[in-house]
């Protein structure tokens, strides 16, 4: 898998931490989608559904960027932050001076963006 170069890591933040919040806070309890960046598209950060993303980016094929291992490990990761953010969110209801830690995994796509590193 790839990523993007610390730029456009700054840049990413940035939109999700302003006009994108709510779709990241929304995302980070939804087992079913991911976030994807693609500066490509309008509006350039949304939540896709696992399916959706498969038939938008296909992998494995003629010029295609990423592999199926590469869906795996997203797959993998947003399993990962998912369970961690409810059981966040479950710890908060009981303690109500709590702060919820909650993570969700955005894709940014590769073809939109020109540099990358080896990740």
């Amino acid at each position: 898998m790839k990523r993007v170069n610390p730029d456009c890591d700054e840049l990413l933040l940035a939109l999700l931490d302003g006009p994108f919040n709510r779709l990241r806070d929304n995302n980070h309890i939804d087992p079913y989608s991911i976030l994807v960046y693609d500066a490509a598209r309008k509006p350039i950060i949304e939540a896709v559904t696992f399916l959706d993303l498969l038939g938008r980016y296909p992998c494995k094929e003629p010029g295609s960027q990423w592999c199926p291992s590469d869906f795996v490990k997203i797959l993998q990761e947003k399993r990962s932050q998912y369970r961690k953010s409810m059981v966040s969110h479950e710890i908060s209801s009981n303690n109500s001076r709590a702060t919820p830690a909650c993570g969700t995994v955005v894709l940014s796509s590769i073809k939109t963006q020109s540099s990358r590193t080896a990740g």
